[in-house]
């Protein structure tokens, strides 16, 4: 089994290992901020860009699971259009735009339930329905025998110390001819660069 930790719109290499092997997200573990909880990022026009989604700070330590969406800004519209602008000319946004507007158009309360959705219209897109994700029912400290926990891989600050070589592997990506090709963003960028060939991808 591999312990992933929760993410929005997850980097390439996240969805390598959701694929790939047995997973459990673990919700149980303390927030902390600068993780891909709340954030992924996108190749614009302008660069590769952050998209962050606002959350309520809680007092102590508070669950993963508990984490709020900070209702103050209309983040949502924000980020769409933001992935909107970065994919509209690329080859398949139209063909999922329709998959994913509901999405950004719903209010949700807590951040783990916005992106687990999201990542199970990820999965469907991708024809990924029938893949074995758990939650965690509580906090896992330590990891089973066999069993690998990348929970710290998926820091925004932290290099990637066991990211599988597939995602070094170039693909089309719409702003290439000015910034060169750029691993690793938001399997979104995936998605709508390649559609249904980011299967053979990530195999």
């Amino acid at each position: 089994m591999i312990l992933l930790p929760l993410c929005y719109a997850a980097p390439i290499a996240y969805y390598h290992y959701l694929i790939h092997h047995d997973c459990q997200i673990e919700v149980y573990g303390s927030y902390r901020k600068q993780t891909y909880a709340n954030r992924c990022y996108i190749a614009t026009a302008n660069g590769i860009e952050t998209l962050t989604i606002p959350v309520e700070k809680g007092e102590g330590k508070t669950l993963v699971k508990d984490i709020r969406i900070a209702s103050h800004t209309d983040w949502q519209t924000m980020h769409y259009r933001a992935i909107e602008s970065a994919y509209s000319s690329s080859a398949f946004f139209e063909y999922f735009a329709d998959e994913f507007l509901p999405l950004y158009s719903a209010r949700y309360k807590f951040l783990v339930d916005f992106n687990l959705d999201l990542q199970q219209k990820i999965l469907q897109c991708l024809n990924y329905q029938d893949i074995n994700i758990s939650l965690s029912t509580h906090y896992t400290k330590d990891v089973g025998e066999g069993d690998i926990d990348l929970l710290q891989e998926f820091s925004a600050k932290s290099h990637f110390k066991l990211l599988p070589d597939i995602v070094n592997k170039p693909y089309y990506q719409v702003f290439s001819y000015k910034y060169g090709f750029k691993p690793n963003l938001s399997i979104l960028d995936l998605l709508f660069n390649t559609a249904h060939e980011a299967r053979i991808y990530l195999r």
